[in-house]
């Protein structure tokens, strides 16, 4: 048959399906897949290749399970005053379910059962990482309708898997009646008790060391004994530096009159008169001469006369200064108050140079007073911690044994266990794998003839050819009047 080639906006064109649009889908699908039927093996032989590689190169699992009955305690349901109480079986229910399963998928039942069982990590991995790898391997179910556990493992050797799956059993047994038993209750508080006994006692004795070592025994009153000499110490440090300031003080005004009062004084003194007032007395008498005789030549306001008045008046004046007697010999000796000065200047020196000494040893002193006071007052607080330390342990332990008192009444008055569990069939080694060639193949087999009708219909799709005479009428809308065969694939009678 001859094939139309198809507009290119033809698809934007496309009429509604017609009645007969499955069974065109149906003729164009299988059309698709023996035109190419080539592709269609070819992809098919390659995934189907492909899986059965995969699935005989891949590692063989075997699943080993066993199967644990999980019996729950009985409840107390009350009741009103004028009927008896009774007791209730409680279902298995997720929260136990999911609390069951997180004790058998726990680290420390795994390491115990590892340890038990002899697995050694492989080469380069850890304990923590093959523990990791376990818990992903294991599976804990409950069976449906029942009150039945299902722990199941997958490993690779059936033999060890259930080897693996019982020694888990056994120890996560172990641990669930750990776990929920009621006397240990008593037991875990005797434990603690012993722990806390040691602890308090551990704290008092470090109490009682530490005050030892450092010799105190009342740190408070130490302590405000301490302030009280510091404070006394201070007081007479500051007077004392007053005295020194009140020395230096009286020894600068000392040196200061000592400086004022002269070392000698006079002890005795001759005078004799004094011969330049007999002089000038001869020359005023001179001059006495000589003005009356210029007197008698001249006029009285002569200056010849005038001169001689002038000399007459300076000589007087000259006279006037002049004392009448003056000191011949004069004896001197030393100053008393000067040498009271000198040794008070001496005492005075050596009394500041005696307070500056004592004066040092009494900053030391209030140096020390206040080293102690800081010293003291960390220690106090040092006591203090340790106090409350040894304290708080023996608060803990009055509680702990009152908590312990209780315990053992109450374990006394009930001794149930809320959770039960038995192991009511153990895992044997399984006889076929988890992982079998059949269903990898029958999914290869699915998978290639799948991917590869996929194909050919992809491939014809994209091909955008009229190929019936139905596609021709639903897509143009015009009757087929006539179909021309291809003539290499028509017979030879319609040829000829």
């Amino acid at each position: 048959m001859a094939t139309l080639q198809t507009l290119p906006e033809a698809a934007t064109l496309l009429p509604p399906a017609s009645a007969g649009a499955p069974m065109l889908a149906a003729r164009s699908f299988f059309y698709s897949v023996f035109k190419h039927r080539r592709l269609v093996i070819g992809i098919f032989l390659l995934v189907f290749l492909v899986s059965a590689t995969v699935a005989l190169l891949r590692p063989r699992t075997w699943r080993a399970t066993t199967k644990v009955l999980v019996k729950v305690g009985e409840a107390v349901q009350l009741a009103p005053a004028e009927a008896p109480s009774r007791s209730i079986n409680v279902p298995l229910n997720p929260d136990v379910v999911a609390g069951e399963a997180e004790i058998v998928r726990s680290r420390q039942v795994l390491e115990e059962a590892v340890i038990r069982v002899g697995v050694t990590p492989e080469a380069g991995t850890s304990m923590g990482e093959m523990i990791s790898k376990m818990q992903l391997a294991l599976t804990v179910a409950p069976a449906p309708g029942s009150n039945v556990l299902q722990i199941s493992y997958l490993g690779r050797y059936p033999d060890r898997a259930a080897r693996l799956v019982n020694t888990l059993t056994d120890v996560y047994v172990e641990h669930h009646n750990r776990a929920y038993a009621n006397e240990g209750i008593q037991s875990f508080y005797a434990g603690q008790l012993h722990i806390l006994e040691s602890e308090m006692k551990g704290a008092q004795h470090r109490l009682r060391a530490y005050l030892r070592r450092t010799k105190v025994v009342d740190v408070d009153q130490e302590i405000h004994i301490l302030n009280q000499d510091l404070q006394d110490a201070e007081k007479a440090l500051r007077v004392h530096r007053e005295k020194i300031r009140g020395a230096e003080r009286k020894l600068t005004e000392v040196n200061a009159q000592l400086g004022r009062t002269p070392p000698h004084i006079p002890y005795s003194e001759e005078y004799r008169a004094n011969p330049t007032i007999q002089t000038f007395k001869d020359r005023l008498a001179g001059l006495e001469i000589e003005r009356y005789q210029a007197l008698q030549r001249y006029q009285p306001d002569d200056r010849h006369v005038r001169d001689k008045e002038e000399e007459i008046a300076n000589v007087r004046a000259r006279l006037g200064e002049e004392k009448e007697r003056v000191l011949n010999v004069q004896t001197v000796q030393e100053n008393q108050i000067y040498r009271d000065l000198q040794r008070n200047v001496l005492t005075i020196e050596a009394s500041v140079a005696e307070l500056r000494e004592r004066e040092t040893p009494m900053a030391e002193h209030v140096v020390t007073l206040k080293k102690q006071v800081h010293e003291l007052r960390d220690q106090r607080f040092m006591i203090n911690n340790l106090k409350q330390v040894a304290d708080e342990k023996a608060y803990a332990f009055d509680l702990y044994w009152r908590k312990q008192e209780e315990a053992r009444i109450s374990e006394a008055m009930k001794n149930q266990s809320m959770v039960n569990v038995t192991v009511v069939e153990r895992a044997t080694p399984p006889i076929e794998p988890e992982n079998g060639l059949l269903l990898p193949l029958l999914m290869g087999l699915m998978s290639g003839l799948v991917v590869g009708a996929g194909m050919a219909v992809a491939v014809d799709y994209l091909n955008r050819r009229l190929r019936f005479e139905e596609e021709v009428e639903r897509y143009l809308e015009l009757p087929v009047l006539a179909v021309i065969p291809e003539l290499h694939t028509a017979p030879d009678v319609a040829r000829g």
